[in-house]
């Protein structure tokens, strides 16, 4: 018999899969994704996700040219007080200079992960074990 958290895990990779799903799908519509850092972005590579994936470092260094191009950013970063710090300096910064920014996947990210999941890099583990 499955007990409640094993349960809770389970459903939460399911949800992952089609989070994953979502994100391709916003990639071939024309949006990037943003990150803090390089296991984020190892993270969701391993999960599926094959589209365009900015660092914040990276946007730091080489500025926007990190988008391809792209005018529209998703906004992904960790879910703990310093990536909502972080998700509401590069709304203002991105808005500002022009870019259509979305915080709606990560907050049904946050919705979705109970608490339990802070850090995209943590995400990793839900990655199938052939990848």
């Amino acid at each position: 018999m499955i007990d409640k958290a094993e349960k809770r895990y389970q459903e939460f990779g399911e949800f992952l899969r089609g989070f994953v799903f979502d994100l391709n799908n916003l990639a071939d519509d024309g949006w990037s994704i943003l990150v803090e850092g390089k296991r984020d972005t190892a993270a969701l590579r391993k999960l599926g996700f094959v589209g365009n994936l900015a660092t914040t470092h990276i946007l730091t260094i080489g500025g926007y040219s990190a988008f391809e191009g792209r005018r529209k950013v998703v906004i992904l970063t960790d879910l703990d007080r310093e990536g909502a710090r972080l998700a509401s300096k590069y709304v203002k910064r991105l808005g500002h200079d022009g870019f259509r920014t979305s915080l709606k996947e990560r907050l049904r990210l946050k919705n979705n992960s109970h608490g339990v999941f802070l850090h995209i890099e943590n995400l990793a583990r839900f990655a199938p074990e052939d990848s």
